[in-house]
């Protein structure tokens, strides 16, 4: 049996550069989210945009046809004939709207989810390939500045959120928007501008309570966990708390940060209601200034109670829309944010070591493995592993490795199956060809008896 020692010695090599992780990406656009579709992708996208915006628009159109129908009612009370005819007709123009809505609305949520499921399961699995045929210096240096498995599965539930319902959404809202407005400005224009400059203080009302509320939740938040964490630092050093007579000590402690949640708690209520009430008094306000306003329209001839609630109704609810799309744009930018992490690795693809274009592929190796002045460093690593490491293992020889821990024993075999190559140097078998472990595996060359390390 031969044997070679090996000697535990480090030399300072230039470090690895720092991965293209650790700076910030840019996020893809927004058809970049879209990249994995296929044709049957493009189609559901298609249709469900459309049926998204026909859902949408289906409710200023409601509102119209109930405004005709108080006004009908207004002008007809006189003819209960033709009052029932009119009501009558507008009831099955409510009924087809209805059936409208209820087809748009499965389309635009039912396609958009499909497609999203589809694309994202093609990004986790384009992703995935991507990552295995990556070399095992990859795993080495990048792997630990990104989060593998955190973009497989948070960073893609983020893109299948951006790209299922919540785009089907975002055109809907906006598709309500943009019809009732349009809706709005045909029909009276003056209630619209009126209504126009109304809307805005609501918003501001209700995005000033969002925000208080989020930042006193936060603060609630805190407060509880931080009792929490006293409490668990009672409960796993109770031993010591029990030897010191600390129980009392404790219960104060944890009193103290308790009082401290319940002040946040009440001065969250405190503010959620007078949030919700100031919002609501705002808007009622609004409504008895709009229909005033309506009024003195109505008395000159300018429009009829109909068409003024149609077009109050129409603009509120409009702008109401703009606000709901908001999240919906939000979710879409944190899925473009989050795709950039998936299409940085699937662009990055590479073959792993060993495996070049053209490569020649024998019948059978036999022959002994040399090692000619080898160098070698890991990627993660400043320090070298070989210098300079000659030696032949003869075919059918028993060959023994020998040296301290950290010498480079596993680090022979690693380079051996091809998991890493020679910064310098070369790695031959006797007949001079380069191989792959998984082509050694399936020729069955790989006999090695590893009896143990010393």
């Amino acid at each position: 049996m031969e044997e070679i020692e090996l000697s535990h010695h480090q030399e300072s090599v230039p470090k690895p550069e720092q991965s293209s992780d650790l700076t910030r990406r840019k996020p893809v656009s927004f058809l970049g989210l879209f990249s994995a579709a296929d044709k049957l992708d493009c189609a559901l996208m298609v249709f469900g945009s459309l049926g998204a915006c026909i859902h949408g628009a289906a409710l200023p159109v409601f509102f119209v046809m109930f405004g005709r129908m108080i006004d009908s009612l207004g002008h007809l009370s006189s003819d209960p004939h033709k009052l029932s005819a009119q009501v009558s007709e507008h009831a099955i123009y409510l009924v087809y709207l209805g059936l409208v809505v209820f087809a748009s609305a499965w389309i635009g949520v039912a396609f958009w989810m499909q497609t999203g499921e589809r694309q994202t399961a093609r990004l986790r699995l384009k992703y995935l390939q991507s990552v295995l045929r990556k070399d095992i210096s990859f795993f080495d240096t990048e792997t630990r500045a990104s989060n593998i498995i955190f973009h497989i599965s948070s960073d893609a539930i983020l893109v299948q959120d951006a790209i299922g319902d919540k785009t089907g959404h975002a055109f809907r809202y906006l598709s309500q928007f943009i019809v009732g407005f349009a809706i709005g400005f045909t029909s009276v224009w003056q209630l619209t501008l009126l209504t126009l400059a109304v809307v805005p203080l609501i918003a501001i009302a209700g995005g000033a309570y969002t925000i208080i509320m989020s930042t006193l939740s936060e603060k609630g938040e805190a407060a509880y966990a931080e009792a929490g964490k006293i409490a668990e630092e009672v409960i796993s050093q109770i031993r010591t708390v029990y030897a010191f007579v600390g129980e009392e000590r404790a219960v104060k402690a944890y009193s103290s940060s308790l009082k401290n949640a319940l002040k946040m708690g009440k001065r969250s209520g405190l503010a959620k209601g007078v949030g919700v009430g100031f919002t609501y008094g705002l808007l009622f306000c609004a409504w008895a200034f709009l229909l005033w306003y309506a009024g003195i329209l109505v008395r000159h001839s300018k429009t009829n109670g109909g068409k003024a609630f149609t077009t109050i109704i129409n603009v509120i609810f409009s702008g109401f829309a703009l606000g709901q799309a908001a999240p919906n744009l939000a979710a879409i930018a944190k899925g473009r944010a989050a795709a950039a992490n998936i299409f940085s690795m699937i662009d990055t693809d590479s073959k792993p070591s060993g495996q070049a274009d053209g490569e020649t592929i024998l019948p059978e190796v036999i022959g002994k493995i040399e090692f000619r002045e080898v160098c070698f460093a890991y990627p993660s690593r400043p320090s070298g592993v070989f210098e300079k490491l000659s030696f032949s293992i003869d075919a059918g020889k028993t060959f023994a490795v020998v040296g301290p821990s950290g010498s480079g024993k596993s680090t022979i075999i690693s380079m051996v199956q091809r998991f890493y190559d020679p910064t310098s140097g070369k790695l031959e078998t006797e007949l001079q060809y380069s191989f792959t472990f998984s082509w050694l595996i399936h020729r069955n060359f790989t006999r090695f008896y590893i009896i143990g390390w010393i």
